[in-house]
């Protein structure tokens, strides 16, 4: 009999459990690059770039809000156990990249494969 909040786990988790953590580490460097450029707005000279200094400001806060917001978002799944809880939460991520036409073509094939039935009993997911 096994606990519904313990994971199942085999010897050898499931291939896409690889790729969704590349996935992820693809994502949170491409957050972190947001995150960077949000400094060039915040910290440059209004007249590079080419706009008015509070419209530069609003800018650079929303890409330093965002890229800080969905880093830490993808760095989660990085770093947390399977748990039951964790797998939606990676598929809420995998939706996520889906929004992205660039992201997209990585999207779909994890999508669906994570929806088979050895990827939820990994996160011991019925």
């Amino acid at each position: 009999m096994t606990n519904e909040t313990t994971p199942v786990t085999d010897s050898q988790p499931p291939k896409v459990i690889l790729w969704f953590k590349v996935y992820c580490g693809f994502l949170c460097f491409l957050y972190l690059v947001t995150t960077a450029f949000s400094l060039f707005f915040l910290l440059a000279d209004p007249a590079d770039t080419e706009m008015s200094p509070e419209g530069a400001r609003l800018f650079g806060t929303l890409l330093l809000v965002l890229g800080v917001g969905f880093l830490g978002a993808c760095s989660l799944p990085l770093i947390l156990r399977p748990r039951p809880w964790l797998w939606t939460y990676d598929l809420v991520i995998i939706c996520l990249g889906m929004t992205s036409a660039c992201i997209l073509p990585a999207s779909i094939p994890l999508l669906i494969f994570w929806i088979k039935p050895e990827v939820k009993r990994h996160f011991g997911k019925s």
